[in-house]
């Protein structure tokens, strides 16, 4: 971990927190019993999303701690655009499925599912193509 840049860092802290937040968010609130979303359920969800911004905001602190931040260069401008269009796929597709799911809890979750699974494809394709020092 010594020798990867300041933003190599940060992507897998990211993808770790919203791996693990996330995973732990299904797992508590798949499946509902009627199908639709309730007040508890809303709460829930808001539970983890603040669970997962103190994760990711205390992961970027200790790395910010331990390395120091370098300017963004052309070649990790590149990388995310690459990175970018390999998700873009991923978020296109899972709107089109979303429409097809019925019940307001299916369509909400299929929805977050989706842009999850588009941010992990984009974070693991730049750190693909970190890695590959492209």
């Amino acid at each position: 971990m010594n020798n990867l840049t300041f933003q190599e860092k940060s992507h897998w802290a990211s993808l770790a927190s919203m791996v693990v937040v996330y995973s732990l968010y299904y797992i508590n609130v798949i499946p509902p019993v009627d199908g639709n979303m309730e007040s508890p359920h809303i709460w829930q969800f808001f539970k983890y999303m603040g669970l997962l911004v103190v994760v990711v905001a205390t992961g970027h602190v200790f790395i910010l701690i331990k390395s120091k931040q370098e300017p963004e260069d052309e070649r990790q401008k590149m990388i995310e655009m690459k990175a970018d269009r390999v998700s873009a796929y991923i978020l296109h597709i899972g709107i089109v499925v979303a429409m097809w799911v019925p019940g307001n809890f299916w369509i909400i979750h299929t929805l977050t599912i989706i842009a999850v699974l588009t941010d992990v494809a984009n974070k693991i394709q730049q750190l693909r193509l970190f890695n590959r020092g492209y």
